[in-house]
């Protein structure tokens, strides 16, 4: 299932990265709190990363409002299954 662009899908620039992380997040917000903007991804290829984990079953979203969300605790549990031991 693709996540939903709520703007051009060709865009190439991040937005400002908020101060405070949302717990609901749009997968622009849940690709900035991962750091996907400070990883040389633009904002559509850090998407495309996002519906991979998803569709393979790496990272967990919500679906509400007919969009895609992500909660911050998915993207915490998300980061902590990543983290080395």
């Amino acid at each position: 299932m693709a996540l939903q662009n709520n703007s051009n899908s060709n865009e190439k620039t991040w937005p400002a990265r908020p101060k405070n992380f949302p717990d609901l997040m749009t997968p622009t917000e849940a690709a900035m709190f991962l750091r996907l903007d400070q990883t040389g991804h633009t904002p559509k290829s850090a998407k495309r990363t996002l519906n991979y984990w998803r569709d393979n079953g790496f990272l967990n979203a919500t679906k509400y409002a007919r969009r895609v969300w992500f909660l911050k605790q998915e993207l915490e549990k998300f980061l902590h299954k990543k983290t080395e031991s």
